[in-house]
């Protein structure tokens, strides 16, 4: 590789890296404008990719991951109320998807999550679910909590950061044609961490 092209591909990782910390400090500015007075460029740098989208495609993502987590339960749903409101906020090729996967993929018990009654608690319940996925992934620390804290978030969910990497993949997939191959993945994860809990 020439000096030219390694210094050109220096200069676009750089300026990658500029533009990540600065979507990630003002979605946190937005968020706690006081929790920018503590971090530096460092816990910036490491914050996940998914930090720095904008406020409707992060809403757009967690309810996504919300939506795997809550699949065997969409799954049963009969009433039209409820599976319009999961259909009208995932999109009909992400809530068709994630209907007609095997139910070998559907992850099952990762989290405990509150049952979805009402047609009204599916946006909120989702993207809940979809939030403690997506802070699991994330080291503890201080960004960690203050994201916790700026987002409302009770906590994050107690499943490995692996896994919890392995659903955002899938939660990303979904819709594209792509979310099957990570199936096996959560499955061995999630067998893995019910071997763990016995």
């Amino acid at each position: 590789m020439s000096t030219a092209k390694m210094a050109e591909n220096t200069g676009a990782a750089a300026s990658e890296q500029r533009r990540h910390r600065a979507a990630v400090a003002q979605r946190l500015v937005d968020l706690a404008p006081a929790a920018v007075d503590v971090l530096d460029w460092d816990a910036l740098d490491q914050a996940p990719a998914w930090l720095s989208l904008p406020e409707a495609a992060q809403l757009i993502l967690q309810a996504r991951i919300g939506a795997l987590l809550y699949a065997p339960e969409l799954r049963l749903w009969i009433d039209g109320p409820r599976l319009a409101a999961a259909r009208a906020l995932l999109g009909d090729a992400v809530l068709d998807d994630l209907l007609t996967q095997p139910e070998a993929a559907m992850p099952r018990g990762l989290v405990r999550s509150p049952r979805i009654d009402h047609a009204g608690e599916v946006a909120a319940q989702l993207r809940s679910a979809g939030l403690a996925v997506l802070l699991a992934a994330m080291p503890p620390g201080l960004l960690r909590a203050i994201v916790i804290a700026a987002t409302g978030a009770t906590a994050a969910s107690a499943m490995s950061a692996a896994l919890a990497a392995s659903l955002i993949a899938r939660g990303r997939a979904l819709g594209q044609g792509g979310a099957q191959p990570h199936a096996k993945a959560v499955a061995a994860a999630a067998g893995a961490a019910a071997a763990c809990a016995a």
